[in-house]
């Protein structure tokens, strides 16, 4: 099953858009800027295959540049969705 997950990550990623981004923090509660959205939105599309191969270093590249309890955030929502969709 988590080969289907990275598959379909790796086949969709390029459909992502701000707007997606924007309408998950909605949801989910959570505040960002307008220079944060476009910071996570380029991290995600450059970063993809870091993040779904489970390399954590890789939030090294965003943390000074937003928020530190949006770092958290987006970090613990990271951990969250690894362990659910990305590990046996």
């Amino acid at each position: 099953m988590i080969i289907i997950y990275k598959e379909f990550i790796k086949n969709n990623i390029n459909k992502l858009t701000m707007n997606d981004l924007e309408k998950y923090a909605i949801k989910n509660n959570i505040e960002y800027t307008k220079y944060e959205l476009i910071i996570i939105y380029n991290f995600i599309k450059y970063n993809y295959l870091e993040l779904l191969n489970e390399n954590i270093k890789v939030f090294e590249e965003i943390k000074g540049k937003i928020n530190p309890n949006l770092y958290k955030k987006l970090l613990n929502l990271y951990i969250e969705y690894k362990q659910k969709y990305l590990q046996k």
